[in-house]
C-alpha cells in the first residue's frame, strides 16, 4: 500500500560508483555505462577514477579507442547503493584479454592508519605449466601469500608514514621490485590499490600502479 504524495521527492537517492583500470600494453581503450562514457583513449596502467551513477543494473562495455562499433569485453554489473566498485582489464599468458570486477570495501581505518590492498594482474609462468604466485610485503612482513593472477586480498591496515613495499617470489627471500619505488607515504585513514601488472620474471616489465581510493 503506497502512500498518498503530491511529488517523487520522498524517494530516496541511491549512488554507487564505478572504476576501471588497464593493464594492457600498446593498446587504448573507451569504456561505457550504458550509453555513458566512464574513460576514453585509457592507456597501458591508467584508470577513470570513480564515476557515480544511481545505484542499479547496468550494462559496462570495453570498446578499442575510437571504434564504438563492436564491444571487445564487458557486461552487466549490479551498482548497490553506498558501494564502489573496481573493473581492470589484463591480458593472460596467451594474450586473451581478462575483466576482473571487485567490489571496493571502504570501510574507514582507525585514526594514524591507511589501508593497502594488492591485486596481481601478472600472468606470468616459471615454465609452460607453473604459473609464479607472488607474496606481498609491508615493511618486512610477509602479509599476503601465494597471489596467483587476478587475485584480489583485503584491505590491510598499515601505519600512516612511509612504508616500504615489496613483492616476492612466493615463499622466497628473491625481490621482484626491480626498479619501482618500494616507498609508499600512507596518510591518515587514506586507502590504496597497488596493482602489480607485466611479465614479473622481467625487471622492465613488471610495474606497480596505486590507486588512492
Amino acid at each position: 500500500m503506497a502512500c498518498s504524495k503530491d511529488s517523487d521527492s520522498s524517494i530516496p537517492e541511491t549512488s554507487s560508483s564505478i572504476n576501471f583500470f588497464t593493464a594492457v600494453p600498446n593498446q587504448e581503450f573507451d569504456v561505457t555505462i550504458d550509453t555513458a562514457s566512464i574513460g576514453t583513449g585509457l592507456g597501458y596502467g591508467e584508470s577513470t577514477g570513480y564515476h557515480a551513477f544511481q545505484a542499479k543494473r547496468y550494462t559496462l562495455l570495453i570498446y578499442r579507442a575510437g571504434n564504438h562499433t563492436t564491444p571487445i569485453g564487458g557486461g552487466e554489473v549490479s551498482l548497490r547503493n553506498g558501494h564502489y566498485y573496481s573493473v581492470f582489464l589484463s591480458q593472460n599468458n596467451s594474450r586473451t584479454l581478462q575483466l576482473l570486477l571487485v567490489e571496493d570495501n571502504l570501510a574507514p581505518s582507525k585514526p594514524n592508519f591507511g589501508k593497502v590492498r594488492f591485486i596481481n594482474l601478472s600472468d606470468t609462468y616459471v615454465n609452460a605449466a607453473t604459473r609464479l604466485t607472488l607474496d606481498f610485503y609491508v615493511d618486512g612482513v610477509r602479509n599476503f601469500r601465494r597471489q596467483s593472477y587476478q587475485a584480489s586480498t583485503d584491505f590491510l591496515e598499515v601505519p600512516v608514514g612511509t612504508r616500504n613495499v615489496d613483492v616476492r617470489y612466493a615463499d622466497s627471500s628473491l625481490s621482484l621490485m626491480g626498479a619501482n619505488s618500494r616507498n609508499y607515504e600512507i596518510q591518515d585513514q587514506k586507502q590504496y590499490t597497488i596493482i602489480g601488472y607485466g611479465n614479473a620474471l622481467k625487471a622492465d616489465s613488471f610495474k606497480l600502479a596505486t590507486f588512492a581510493h
